[in-house]
Order: structure tokens, then C-alpha cells, then sequence
């Protein structure tokens, strides 16, 4: 194997926005979940549901985007070019590498990546010469553009000179044994995971726990005007609370079964990693159980 050299992007303030943003929404969702948990049901309730909906939404593709960063790498080596950005992974032969260069030396303005901040400038334009140029990069300045005959990648090394003069030195030595052409999206690796029997399963299995739990609340939540909190020693009831707050339940649970769906599908990627894949998958269906369980053993009680 070749000699490689390691380049990875600026991290600091990507990290920092991202933590103190996943910080935010966890700490404002446990909040309104501990607030609904102490009062009747009504306006106020759903209104501080709302932030625990809020992180369900948003927490997971920033968790994704925090980990992706963290491990993001630009690797040079003599027979190609090896980029990894979270699922997203490409692989060029260094004899399908046209130049390696400033902006500038595209020789025409380069579209501004959309919907990027600190930490994730993720996004692909369309040149005027119809090739896509695809940002892998943390930050909009200071981009080392990567050009072959079908994209351009724009990247964010933290040296940017220092990975230039890597790329010349590489290439004046030349390429004996260019390696494969590897193009590796997101979508291939949920294709690819739901192609794995053992995968699909815990994916299916998982789901349709998630899905019965959030059907089997809501209709205990309608059917049943008070439920209980817990249960004494002896199975009984105690500390009566209006039904409709089981749908905390749900709402907790799909927080687990989004985070554990996303690292799944990261660490799938690898074949090294892909126990650990299996091993998330497997805490989202037991998570899913377990809370199905607890809704059993309350409405023995009620």
C-alpha cells in the first residue's frame, strides 16, 4: 500500500455550534417532558410537547452531522484521492484527477454552497459546463477544489497550501496501481442495509414496535381518563395521572429509535464497524419493547 498523507477539515466551531445545539434541544425537550408530566391535560400540555417534537426532528440529523465532522478526512496518497464525509465516501484513481486547485483556477465563479453552516457545507451545484461540484467541506473559505472529467469537489483542508504541495509531490512520482473508482452515497447505504436479512429484521422489528407503541398510547389516551404512575409492591395502582400523558411514552422512544437508526446506518458503512451497526438496531427494538412492556403493566393496574 502507498504512503498516505491525512488531512482533515477545521473542526472546532462546527463542533462547538453542534454540541451546544444537540445540548439545547435535549435540555429544552426533558424540560417540557418533565413539565407536561405535572399538569392536566390542555393547551399548556401540548405547547410544551412541542420542544421534545423539536428535537425529534432536528437532534438526530445534527447528531449525524456532529459525528460526521469528527470523522470527516481528506486522504492523498500516490494511486488516488480517498474522501469520507460521514455516509458519504469517494474514492478517485489518481490518473482521473484533472487538478487540484485554489477557486480560482476554476476558471469561472464558483456557486455558493447552499444551506451550509459552521461544521457542515454540504451541498452540490451545477457548473456551467454541467459537471456538479459537491461541497465536503466545513466552512465556505479557504476551499481546495478537487477536479475530474464528471465533479469537483470542494474541500476544506485546515492546511490548504500544505495539501496542494502534497497533491504536486504525489503526482510527480506518478501512479503505478490507480485504485478503484468508488462512489458511496447515503441512500446506497440504506439500499445496501436493507439488502442484509439480519439488518432488515431489526429495522422491520424495530419499527413496527415503535409504530404498535404509538397506536396502542394513543388509544389508551382516549380510552382511559386516568392511568397510573406507578405501581406499588403489590401490582396496585398509585399516584393516579390524566391518561393522556402515556403519549410521553411514544415521544421518548422515537427520540431512541431516530438516534439509533442514524449511528446504525454509520457505522454500516464499514464492514469493521458493521457489529456495532447491529448492535444499535438491536437497542432501538429492545428500547421499543421495553416501553411496550411498561404500557402492559400499567394497564393491568388501571
Amino acid at each position: 500500500m502507498s504512503e498516505q498523507y491525512l488531512f482533515r477539515p477545521p473542526r472546532r466551531l462546527g463542533v462547538a455550534l453542534h454540541t451546544a445545539a444537540v445540548l439545547a434541544l435535549g435540555a429544552s425537550a426533558a424540560a417540557g417532558l418533565y413539565l407536561a408530566s405535572q399538569i392536566g391535560v390542555g393547551l399548556t400540555f401540548f405547547l410544551l410537547l412541542l420542544p421534545a417534537v423539536a428535537a425529534l426532528i432536528f437532534a438526530p440529523p445534527l447528531l449525524y452531522r456532529l459525528i460526521a465532522l469528527q470523522r470527516a478526512s481528506y486522504i492523498l496518497q500516490r494511486d488516488g484521492i480517498l474522501l469520507s464525509w460521514g455516509l458519504r465516501h469517494e474514492e478517485i484513481p489518481m490518473d482521473q484527477v484533472l487538478w487540484v486547485g485554489p477557486p480560482e483556477a476554476l476558471g469561472t465563479p464558483v456557486p455558493f454552497p447552499l444551506g451550509g453552516w459552521p461544521g457542515a457545507v454540504l451541498s452540490t451545484r451545477t457548473l456551467p459546463d454541467g459537471r456538479v461540484l459537491e461541497y465536503l467541506a466545513s466552512r465556505s473559505h479557504g476551499l481546495v477544489l478537487v477536479a475530474t472529467p464528471r465533479r469537483v469537489f470542494a474541500l476544506s483542508p485546515a492546511d490548504p497550501p500544505g495539501f496542494q504541495r502534497t497533491y504536486r509531490h504525489l503526482a510527480e512520482y506518478g501512479t503505478l496501481t490507480p485504485i478503484p473508482a468508488r462512489s458511496v452515497f447515503p441512500t446506497f447505504i440504506v439500499s445496501r442495509s436493507w439488502q442484509d436479512r439480519p439488518a432488515r429484521l431489526l429495522l422491520l422489528v424495530s419499527t413496527l414496535l415503535s409504530a404498535a407503541l404509538v397506536v396502542w398510547s394513543v388509544w389508551l389516551a382516549q380510552a382511559y381518563l386516568e392511568l397510573p404512575l406507578r405501581l406499588a409492591p403489590d401490582g396496585s395502582a398509585v399516584d393516579l395521572v390524566p391518561g393522556v400523558r402515556i403519549l410521553l411514552l411514544p415521544v421518548v422512544n422515537t427520540f431512541f429509535y431516530m438516534l439509533d437508526l442514524l449511528s446504525g446506518l454509520f457505522f454500516y458503512r464499514r464492514p469493521e464497524t458493521q457489529p456495532l451497526a447491529y448492535l444499535m438496531w438491536s437497542a432501538g427494538t429492545l428500547t421499543a419493547a421495553f416501553f411496550l412492556v411498561a404500557v402492559w403493566f400499567l394497564l393491568r393496574a388501571a
